[in-house]
C-alpha cells in the first residue's frame, strides 16, 4: 500500500489533493479539443449559415421586386438586370460578400397566368462553403461540405401587360 505525504492511500485521494498535484490538468487538453470540434465550431457555422441564408433571401427579394416591375423580355434575359445585374451587385456588396459562394448564383424566372392576375416566380440557387471546415465531419453539409440553398418566391406583376413585352 502506497502512502502519500498526508498518509492517505492513493486510491482514496481527495480531489483537492489531485488538483494540487496537477492530474486534472492533463484532462483539460482533450476536453478542450472535443469542446471546440464538436460544440463551439459547429455553433459558429450554424450562426454563419443563418446569416448567409438571410443574405440569399435578400438577393431573391431584390430579384423578385425587379422582375415584377420589368417587362418579361428583360426579366428572362440572361444578361438582364434580374439574372445577371442584381446578383453581380449583391456579390460585390458587404451582405453578398459575407456568404462564401462556390459558384455564382443561378436564377430562373417563370411566369404563370391565372384568372385573376399574372404571377412572376424567381428561383435563386446558391452553394455556400462553411466558415470553419471541420475535418472530421467533411461529408456533412455545413460542417465540411458546401450547403445548397434554393429560394423560390412568387409575386403578382405590377403591370400585367408587361407579360407580353
Amino acid at each position: 500500500m502506497t502512502k502519500t505525504r498526508f498518509g492517505v492511500n492513493r486510491r482514496t485521494m481527495h480531489s483537492s489533493e489531485r488538483r494540487r498535484r496537477g492530474s486534472a490538468l492533463s484532462e483539460a487538453g482533450p476536453a478542450l479539443f472535443l469542446l471546440c470540434m464538436f460544440a463551439i465550431f459547429p455553433v459558429i457555422d450554424l450562426i454563419y449559415f443563418g446569416v448567409s441564408y438571410y443574405s440569399v433571401v435578400t438577393l431573391n427579394d431584390l430579384q423578385l421586386r425587379e422582375a415584377s416591375k420589368s417587362p418579361k423580355s428583360l426579366a428572362v434575359s440572361p444578361k438582364g438586370d434580374v439574372i445577371a445585374g442584381i446578383p453581380l451587385r449583391w456579390t460585390n456588396s458587404a451582405l453578398g460578400g459575407l456568404a462564401r459562394l462556390t459558384n455564382p448564383p443561378l436564377t430562373a424566372v417563370n411566369y404563370k397566368i391565372s384568372e385573376v392576375a399574372v404571377y412572376v416566380s424567381v428561383e435563386t440557387k446558391v452553394s455556400i462553403e462553411p466558415l470553419l471546415k471541420i475535418p472530421f465531419l467533411a461529408q456533412i453539409p455545413g460542417m465540411g461540405a458546401p450547403v445548397v440553398i434554393n429560394i423560390a418566391r412568387t409575386k403578382p406583376l405590377e403591370n400585367p401587360n408587361d407579360m407580353f413585352r
